[in-house]
């Protein structure tokens, strides 16, 4: 019967709070939105406790006033029947502090498992902060590794195209006997240049001595033709 006149544990948790509850306890509370309809109906509760009462039963106040007006009516009649009164408010009143202390008990409880909430969403929220940080973290060695990568695909492309060219020394080799066959060349290009010029010079003279062949033969046939002209003429005469 007690069990029944009484509500149960879970409707304890809104009858009561601490005279001085924890920041993280009156911060989780605070969040929870009673209309007005719901926070009358629970002072109710409260004040008359008749929420699992069986039909017809009277509520723990109402219970405990008949037993002290029962009382008070048996006064005048005295005997047995003041004890028999007496003995029924005192019991209805133990019952009632039970259920009190019972009701103590359970809001102390749903009060400290409040808390306890209230540390592990504290703990669940710094969880989170840290792991954005760490994706944050993460993050930023991806972009680098990401970086990195195409900085090794471009060197890795630039020594492949290195490598389809000969090395520095073997191209440094290469020009060094190229510039050696230039100055050969050069040396033999100037050599046939001084050949060619004394050629020139050679040529030129000889057409100047042809020349003056020329001349000196034209002189002696004009005058060997005057000599023969002269002999005509002095075989006619």
């Amino acid at each position: 019967p007690l069990l029944d006149e009484h509500p149960p544990a879970r409707d304890a948790p809104t009858t009561s709070a601490p005279t001085n509850p924890t920041p993280g306890i009156m911060a989780d509370t605070a969040k929870v939105t009673v209309s007005p309809h719901e926070e009358e109906l629970i002072k109710k509760r409260l004040l008359t406790q008749t929420t699992t009462a069986r039909p017809g039963a009277d509520p723990p106040v109402k219970k405990l006033a008949k037993k002290y007006i029962a009382l008070c009516g048996s006064l005048a009649a005295g005997g047995e029947e003041v004890e028999r009164c007496k003995e029924g408010l005192l019991k209805e009143l133990a019952m009632y502090e039970f259920a009190l202390e019972r009701m103590s008990a359970v809001s102390g409880a749903n009060l400290r498992e409040i808390e306890s909430y209230a540390q592990a969403r504290t703990a669940v929220d710094g969880a989170i902060v840290k792991a954005k940080g760490d994706i944050g973290q993460l993050k930023v060695s991806l972009d680098s590794a990401r970086q990195e990568r195409q900085n090794k695909e471009e060197y890795e492309a630039l020594r492949l195209l290195c490598m389809k060219y000969p090395s520095r020394a073997t191209t440094e080799a290469v020009n060094a006997q190229l510039a050696g066959e230039i100055g050969t060349l050069e040396g033999e290009n100037e050599a046939s240049a001084a050949t060619l010029e004394l050629r020139k010079k050679q040529f030129a003279l000889l057409l100047h001595v042809i020349g003056e062949l020329h001349a000196e033969l034209d002189d002696e046939d004009k005058e060997t033709g005057g000599a023969a002209d002269e002999a005509m003429d002095a075989m006619d005469a």
